[in-house]
């Protein structure tokens, strides 16, 4: 744990580590929000049981899916600073140092790569949905714009967790990793 803290890291990396940690934080308030949401939605809903009138609550279901994409996209990237996401251990514990080292390049790339492609849809498809006012018809017309660039702000730190991740590889002042918190133990 001590080696952890001692570690000298770049600011960027230090920066991204504390975006990371807020943006995990939004995530969990998001689901919070959603889980009150879906909740009231249910009961009022099934009013009706208890002898009262029954009616679902306006646009509770575009409110829960936008918090959905908040809760998801912005929650990715601390989990890639955690290492929480699968990863087969098993196999790349049996590979030689070198050739495992050259997996993790290529993992990290290739994350990078497809991150980046959903980044770069995202933010076009956020900044249309801007241009032309998208919302969700219903009893309220709901906003779908709020979500599209939270996905793309989401996959764009994603993105940049992935090429820090490959940066470190190579200068460890890079390394934006959280493993203070790991928890998870790996499954051998």
């Amino acid at each position: 744990m001590n080696k952890e803290k001692s570690r000298p890291r770049s600011a960027a990396a230090l920066l991204l580590l504390r975006v990371n940690l807020v943006c995990g934080l939004l995530s969990g308030v998001a689901l919070l929000l959603m889980m009150v949401a879906g909740t009231a939605d249910v009961i009022g809903t099934n009013l009706d049981i208890v002898g009262l009138d029954s009616q679902p609550i306006p646009a509770a279901f575009e409110f829960m899916a936008t918090m959905m994409v908040v809760t998801v996209f912005l929650a990715t990237t601390l989990a890639q600073a955690r290492r929480n996401h699968i990863r087969v251990e098993v196999i790349m514990k049996m590979m030689p140092r070198n050739f495992a080292r050259f997996a993790t390049f290529i993992q990290f790339s290739l994350s990078a790569l497809f991150w980046g492609l959903i980044a770069w849809y995202g933010w076009l498809s956020g900044f249309h949905s801007v241009a032309v006012g998208e919302y969700a018809t219903g009893l309220i017309n709901f906003p779908i714009w709020p979500a599209r660039l939270v996905l793309g702000f989401g996959a764009s730190m994603m993105l940049l967790q992935c090429l820090f991740d490959l940066l470190s590889m190579f200068n460890e002042r890079f390394d934006a990793t959280d493993m203070s918190h790991q928890s998870d133990t790996p499954v051998t």
